[in-house]
């Protein structure tokens, strides 16, 4: 039996992925380069993203972790809280979309293409945050 707070991660999980247009584990496993049955354990609530997963996780989705870890404070990241690492992030998914789309043999479906670049237009954008974060950062200096 699943614990009340791991099904209530799933849930977030869920709800998050499907607000950015991905819609099944096997496509979130896809996006961030890792196994499907590692995503399917989030899904069915049975463990939580860690380490590298859950930061790429983060910046994808554009949540915070103690909402989608734990379901405390906002959901939506509002502002950058280290804009170096956001950063980081935001390249490493961008990154990650690359690798994905040069890896395919075949074209693209439509729909795929469609949530392809919803992600990837998410990600430009919270990277984009970042680097604006580090450059007001650095002119204060």
């Amino acid at each position: 039996m699943v614990p009340e707070d791991m099904k209530a991660f799933a849930t977030r999980l869920k709800e998050s992925a499907g607000a950015v247009g991905i819609y099944s584990p096997r496509e979130l496993a896809r996006i961030l380069g890792i196994q499907s049955q590692t995503v399917n354990q989030w899904y069915s609530g049975k463990t939580k993203p860690i380490g590298n997963n859950l930061k790429k996780l983060l910046t994808l989705l554009n949540v915070k972790k103690e909402w989608l870890i734990h379901g405390t404070t906002v959901k939506v990241v509002e502002g950058l809280d280290d804009p170096v690492v956001d950063f980081a992030d935001a390249v490493a998914v961008l990154l990650g979309m690359g690798k994905l789309l040069s890896g395919r043999k075949q074209d693209l479906a439509s729909g795929d293409a469609e949530k392809f670049g919803r992600i990837i237009t998410r990600s430009v954008k919270n990277a984009d945050e970042a680097f604006q974060s580090l450059l007001l950062m650095y002119q204060k200096k």
